[in-house]
């Protein structure tokens, strides 16, 4: 499960969706047609309110820099932004603070260690990774599953051939402060890291011990993310988010990760278009919170909004 961090949530990696397929079908039916220009990456869509103008970028955490730049529409929607929306601003961040909070967060309690909570065999196979980066298992007897999870992640990142670095949210938040364009967060950092650490131990255990199993092929399936990300595979994407839901995890992960936040941020968006300051807004958030259902897009769709697909 490693691989969806780096489509639903910055903060975990420091931290897709498109609408080819049926949904581009739809929107070849209800919205103006669109010259589509070839570039890399894709999932833009636009929705207007009176003279105010949001973009909705689907990103992925994680990147290539060969991604860059990206297609016409998007470096377009980019350039004519006022204002820039991530889903948590790391620009300005405290990174002390930051760091203080997570550890706040991800501290056991009550005296109880990990290999407590998870199974012998899932401690065996964290002990051997661990190891070969160079890491004692004994550091990380004090940490919640969540937190240990995403240390995995950031060791999938590295055995990879893609970068934090080279993420999409990076591309835009550093050309966004060369430009000087206004940086407003539709979530924060806090409020991320409230998420991953609120879930039950029960689904923290899962998570880790999922991660676990499949340790070994989580490069390349990482990998092929970012491939379908850049090639704009909606189907490939849409297929992660089913195969996470299928799968035995407990549904609160889904649930509290993805729903929750999606109206929380459309909620916000809604706000933006309706006070309609006349504005262009670029938003920039994971591609599945444009994709799994109900997304961004369809939420904004049921509050009345035409959101138009570009890309």
């Amino acid at each position: 499960m490693q691989k969806k961090l780096g489509l639903i949530s910055v903060a975990a990696v420091s931290l897709l969706a498109a609408c080819n397929g049926a949904q581009e079908d739809e929107a070849t039916e209800t919205n103006e047609p669109v010259e589509i220009e070839e570039g890399n990456g894709g999932f833009l869509w636009k929705v207007e309110h009176g003279d105010t103008e949001v973009y909705l970028q689907g990103t992925i955490h994680v990147g290539r820099e060969d991604f860059y730049p990206l297609n016409p529409q998007t470096e377009d929607a980019y350039d004519a932004a006022d204002v820039v929306l991530p889903e948590v601003d790391l620009v300005n961040a405290d990174i002390s603070a930051f760091e203080t909070m997570m550890t706040d967060r991800a501290l056991l309690a009550d005296d109880t260690t990990l290999d407590e909570l998870i199974s012998d065999e899932a401690y065996e196979q964290l002990e051997a990774i661990l190891t070969d980066n160079g890491v004692p298992v004994e550091l990380f007897q004090g940490f919640e599953p969540w937190f240990v999870e995403n240390m995995l992640f950031a060791f999938t990142i590295q055995d990879s051939d893609v970068e934090e670095s080279a993420g999409v949210e990076e591309y835009f938040l550093s050309r966004a402060v060369e430009d000087e364009k206004e940086i407003r967060e539709l979530e924060s950092i806090e409020a991320q890291f409230d998420v991953l650490s609120g879930f039950s131990m029960e689904t923290q255990v899962q998570m880790l011990e999922n991660s676990l199993a499949t340790f070994d092929e989580a490069d390349e399936e990482l990998e092929a993310m970012a491939d379908m990300w850049v090639d704009g595979d909606t189907e490939g994407l849409e297929s992660l988010w089913d195969e996470l839901e299928d799968s035995d995890v407990d549904n609160e992960y889904a649930y509290e990760l993805n729903e929750v936040r999606n109206e929380d941020m459309a909620s916000t968006i809604d706000e933006i278009l309706q006070e309609d300051s006349g504005q262009t807004y670029f938003v920039i958030v994971g591609s599945m919170h444009l994709v799994a259902e109900p997304s961004i897009v369809s939420i904004l769709e049921e509050e009345g909004y035409t959101v138009n697909f570009i890309y």
